[in-house]
């Protein structure tokens, strides 16, 4: 039973990295400040729909909904953005404009499927698991947006709130 509970927390993980992906790719434009929007609107590499959402700033974890290309604007569809098997099966580019998508995707869902299923693992509790992957993924996010001032700052307001929650729960359970 602990093997396919932990088979599920890798599944779970996988997902999680995925999005966790999104929250990489996304969050720094979102916060872009005038200057980085700026050289973004100016760059030739980048879709004329993702230079749309950066000049109107709607670019967010939610909106747009579905994934896309940020160099030729190829919308995903879902097979496109199963975690792990789709970058396989596309060779890390995409598959309309063959730009390469960069190995942070892999390995940032590969190791949350690894995490995720060894904290499923050790804690045999879901809520404990379930905790630490979310701190997991949220200290990944915060390493790789750390350069930028406007996102990380609103990272350390909810890593607080996730502190504080962690140790409400922490306190209300262990009873």
């Amino acid at each position: 039973v602990p093997y396919f509970e932990a088979c599920i927390w890798i599944l779970i993980g996988l997902i999680t990295g995925s999005f966790v992906n999104v929250c990489i790719d996304r969050l720094p434009l979102q916060f872009a400040d005038k200057e980085m929007r700026s050289r973004l609107l100016k760059s030739s590499e980048l879709s004329p729909l993702l230079k749309n959402h950066v000049q109107d700033r709607t670019l967010t974890l939610i909106k747009p909904t579905r994934s896309f290309c940020f160099y030729c604007g190829h919308q995903l569809r879902w097979f496109e953005n199963v975690p792990l098997l789709s970058y396989i099966l596309i060779k890390g580019h995409c598959r309309t404009c063959k730009a390469a998508l960069g190995p942070r995707l892999f390995w940032t869902e590969i190791m949350h499927g690894l995490w995720y299923g060894i904290f499923g693992w050790l804690f045999q509790n879901w809520i404990w698991s379930l905790f630490a992957g979310i701190n997991f993924s949220f200290l990944w996010i915060l390493a790789y947006c750390r350069s930028h001032q406007q996102v990380r700052i609103k990272l350390y307001y909810a890593g607080g709130v996730l502190m504080a929650v962690n140790f409400m729960v922490y306190f209300f359970i262990r009873k």
